[in-house]
């Protein structure tokens, strides 16, 4: 019996260490749609994505002639945040993060 509760635990450990990591490259690939659709869309304020493993929700700001963008991630129970400041660079076309943090809740 006893091994059986220290393996049940350690399933349990792993299937919560990957859901929240799951959710943090859920929340990072909503950082990178947001960037993707803000040079189509400069007016866009929010989004959402659902997929096979897990949502994702997009919150943007203007923030100091760029944005700021707030992306986060689930999968199962685990919940992962982050916050990106980002400026384009006209001339690149690319855009300069300014500021990244992982937000805890």
């Amino acid at each position: 019996m006893e091994g059986y509760l220290k393996a049940n635990a350690e399933s349990r450990m792993v299937r919560r260490d990957s859901q929240s990591r799951q959710a943090q490259y859920l929340a990072e690939g909503g950082i990178e749609w947001a960037k993707a659709q803000l040079l189509v869309d400069s007016g866009l304020r929010q989004g959402s994505l659902s997929l096979v493993t897990g949502r994702v929700v997009i919150v943007i700001e203007s923030s100091g002639g760029g944005y700021k963008v707030i992306s986060e991630g689930h999968s199962g129970l685990a919940v992962r945040k982050i916050e990106e400041i980002i400026q384009l660079d006209v001339d690149a076309g690319k855009w300069v993060l300014k500021s990244y943090q992982e937000l805890h809740t």
